[in-house]
């Protein structure tokens, strides 16, 4: 990124700012104002657009052609509107519905036959009570007449004449104002405009939509242009204006054509320590579709490395260990190659991404030889049947792929660590490094039946080399004995740590089992439907879809929750990722 500053006479910066949008190249350095009145309505409409714009979307319908003539913010206070008249239906729903459900064991009473009774001082007065409870010494001593009788609760009203004492143990009902009829109309009335509202809602899918995104887009526009004048500096008695923005590199040529042909003063300069770059990703095609993932935690700071292509292959093979079943592998590659077709262009990076995690888990379920649940190397036709991994082996696969992510994510720390700062920052990570590779190769080779024992020499100077940078260089810019101190307890927390992040790869080989075993269950319970004699198959069919359906769901889920955490928690640490990067939004149309 370069940075820009430019000085405009305040007549002709309305006219430059124009042109500056046009191009949509320069991300614009905010001055920390406070935004005005005009500002803020702007953005609370394109707010408001936009939560229009993602209702609408959702009704599934297909947009016609735009409608020049429609106002877009009449469409969003319409459909406020008629969303604001469902909740107001909706609670109205829920009251009607509880007083019929009160009067409708009593009938249809009308209002006009009540009050010539009250007139006469004569009162109806309704009870219900279970009929096991139903004294029938009440009927004797009351008018008292039953009503109904719904699985064993009496409904029951009493004539009370004037004021005669009731003394009955029932709940008494208040029915409500109105007659059952009349609750009943207003309720079905409720329903029939609810329709009737979402069929308007899916008329404005189909008309309004298009007018929508144009009326954002023409509010953003402004809106951009207002806030690029909010950022701007007055100096000289206002008489100049004073703006500054980043750009990247490869447009700077066609930038300065464009600034030597205005009436503008500007300067330019490479980021300086401080500087709040913004941050604009670079990737191949294949790194490019795991940014979304990376995305959902931080952007990297300016001086950074970007991780997202070191960790794409690290997640895509995650995933497949994760769901670790070739069948439902083939299920994600097969759906997604589908819909790939189908869907809006936005959304073919995503599925694209799903089609690559898909063939990994094919991939990966080929080790295991694992098939929709079944274990083929159970079966004696099947090839390299003796090549499939055991239980045991996956585990420790998992273990070794997550010292590789770490070592991968400390080497990675040292380039960083060497460009931000310089190389003896860097010497106490390969420290640790030198020092676990001296581990692995020594303790773990003797294991493995290596011949590594007669080079004890050689051992000791790969240990007294890596732990001399790890406690001399563990804080370059201090002393010595602050180095010592410091290494002590940084190699607790580094030993303690690189242990807990090696256990937690564990969940591969978990996740993977766990899968396998849920499908393994649903085959055996659906195979004992057939033996049930010509209709045994249609019960297996169903157990079968819906049982592996919801496996595949739940592996995917987890498949996909998991490697982000090994990804965000256990490589960004170790890689030493700071983040906190913003992201690049040139000023534009």
């Amino acid at each position: 990124m370069i940075k820009y500053s430019f000085l405009i006479y305040y007549k002709e910066y309305i006219p430059f700012l124009d042109e500056l949008q046009k191009m949509g190249m320069l991300h614009i350095i905010e001055k920390n104002k406070e935004i005005n009145d005009h500002i803020k309505q702007s953005l609370f409409e394109i707010t408001e657009l936009t939560k229009s714009i993602k209702f609408l979307e959702k009704r599934n319908q297909l947009p016609v052609t735009l409608d020049e003539q429609i106002d877009g913010m009449a469409i969003v206070e319409k459909i406020k509107n008629r969303n604001d008249e469902l909740t107001f239906i909706d609670q109205e729903q829920i009251v009607l519905n509880k007083e019929i459900q009160k009067a409708e064991p009593y009938g249809d009473f009308s209002n006009e036959t009540r009050e010539k009774f009250e007139k006469l001082n004569i009162q109806f007065r309704f009870f219900t009570c279970n009929e096991k409870k139903f004294n029938h010494e009440w009927k004797k001593n009351y008018y008292l007449e039953q009503i109904n009788n719904i699985g064993g609760t009496l409904y029951f009203v009493v004539i009370q004449l004037e004021n005669q004492p009731i003394d009955i143990d029932a709940e008494e009902i208040k029915l409500p104002e109105e007659t059952l009829s009349n609750l009943q109309n207003k309720y079905q009335k409720n329903k029939i405009r609810v329709e009737e509202i979402q069929t308007e809602f899916d008329d404005f899918a189909v008309n309004y939509l298009e007018t929508l995104y144009k009326t954002r887009k023409e509010i953003q526009g402004k809106t951009d242009f207002n806030l690029a004048i909010n950022h701007t500096e007055k100096q000289a008695d206002e008489k100049v204006m004073f703006l500054e923005g980043w750009i990247p590199e490869e447009k700077k040529v066609e930038l300065e054509n464009f600034l030597n042909q205005q009436t503008v003063v500007y300067v330019s300069a490479k980021p300086i320590k401080g500087d709040k770059v913004p941050i604009l990703l670079k990737n191949s095609k294949y790194a490019k579709l795991f940014e979304p993932i990376g995305n959902l935690f931080a952007l990297p700071s300016y001086v950074e490395l970007d991780l997202t292509p070191f960790f794409a292959p690290f997640y895509m093979l995650f995933f497949g260990l994760c769901v670790g079943d070739s069948g439902y592998g083939l299920i994600i590659l097969i759906g997604t190659l589908i819909l790939r077709r189908k869907v809006k262009p936005a959304l073919k990076p995503i599925l694209t991404l799903a089609s690559i995690l898909g063939a990994s888990t094919v991939l990966m379920g080929m080790l295991t030889g694992t098939f929709f649940g079944l274990s083929l190397g159970d079966y004696e036709f099947i090839p390299f049947k003796d090549l499939f991994l055991k239980p045991m082996m996956m585990f420790y696969l998992s273990i070794a792929i997550g010292l590789v992510q770490i070592l991968f994510g400390m080497s990675i720390k040292v380039f960083n660590q060497i460009k931000q700062n310089g190389i003896k920052y860097g010497l106490s990570t390969i420290g640790w490094i030198l020092l676990i590779l001296t581990l692995i190769v020594f303790m773990g080779g003797e294991k493995m039946g290596l011949n590594v024992a007669n080079l004890p020499f050689v051992k000791n100077i790969f240990l007294i080399l890596s732990l001399g940078l790890i406690f001399l260089f563990n804080a370059p810019d201090k002393n010595v004995f602050a180095n010592l101190g410091l290494g002590i307890y940084e190699s607790y927390n580094m030993v303690t740590g690189v242990f807990g992040d090696m256990l937690s790869y564990i969940r591969l080989f978990a996740l993977g089992v766990s899968g396998s075993i849920l499908g393994l269950v649903f085959n055996q319970i659906s195979v004992q439907f057939l033996e049930i004699k010509y209709f045994g198959w249609i019960p297996f069919l169903i157990l079968i879809l819906i049982g592996h359906g919801l496996n595949i769901f739940l592996s995917c889920l987890g498949a996909f929750v998991h490697p982000m955490r090994l990804t965000f928690v256990e490589f960004y640490k170790n890689a030493g990722f700071n983040g906190g990067g913003k992201q690049y939004k040139p000023f534009s149309k």
